[in-house]
């Protein structure tokens, strides 16, 4: 496929995807991964789209055993992080091999992306990971705190976190209290955002309302 006609092909899966909530990443089993996959898996996850990543052509790999399932789950994972959160489906357009199960991975991704959590069950997992894990201290000693959080939004699921400074709480500490979200919420085959918010400017708000 030339460079031009591929480039083109991307254009319109990103003009197609702007209308979805649920993409599709369809991969070729017999030619791998390439630059294009990981740039679309890369704006379904920043776009805040669900995603179910679709293997085809299954049916023509050699020697399939559970080896090299995992191997080959391993790649795809290792090649597609922005999108870890995703099911991946292994199919055969030809035969129709699993495509029952792409059916209801795209139906689980769509209900996990408009889902609601209490506020109740969302603070009582936040409370946990705290305790797990407490935010960061900087050199002076001034440590995040995290007062409570609520779901504000859907597709994709948004989670506004109030605490005393947003700036205390580093990339590695938000992705922690990402995964024990889902962990024990699941979210499975959508992103979720939390959003760090200043208690007082979360007063200043709620005196608008």
């Amino acid at each position: 496929m030339g460079r031009g006609v591929e480039e083109l092909m991307v254009r319109r899966a990103l003009k197609a995807a702007r209308r979805s909530d649920v993409c599709l990443l369809v991969i070729d089993a017999t030619d791998g991964l390439s630059e294009q996959e990981a740039r679309l898996s890369t704006f379904a996850n920043e776009a805040g789209r669900a995603c179910v990543v679709v293997v085809n052509k299954w049916d023509l790999v050699a020697n399939k055993d559970d080896r090299l399932y995992r191997t080959s789950r391993s790649y795809v994972e290792s090649k597609l992080t922005d999108v870890s959160w995703a099911q991946c489906i292994y199919v055969s357009a030809k035969t129709g091999l699993k495509t029952q199960e792409l059916f209801k991975a795209i139906d689980a991704a769509a209900e996990q992306h408009q889902r609601r959590v209490g506020t109740s069950v969302m603070n009582e997992v936040l409370e946990d990971a705290v305790r797990w894990q407490k935010p960061p201290s900087t050199s002076t000693g001034k440590r995040g705190n995290i007062y409570y959080c609520a779901q504000v939004s859907v597709k994709p699921p948004t989670i506004a976190i109030f605490c005393n400074d947003p700036e205390l709480f580093s990339a590695n500490y938000r992705k922690f209290l990402e995964t024990q979200m889902r962990k024990s919420l699941g979210f499975a085959g959508t992103p979720i955002r939390l959003l760090f918010r200043a208690r007082r400017v979360a007063r200043d708000a709620l005196n608008k309302d």
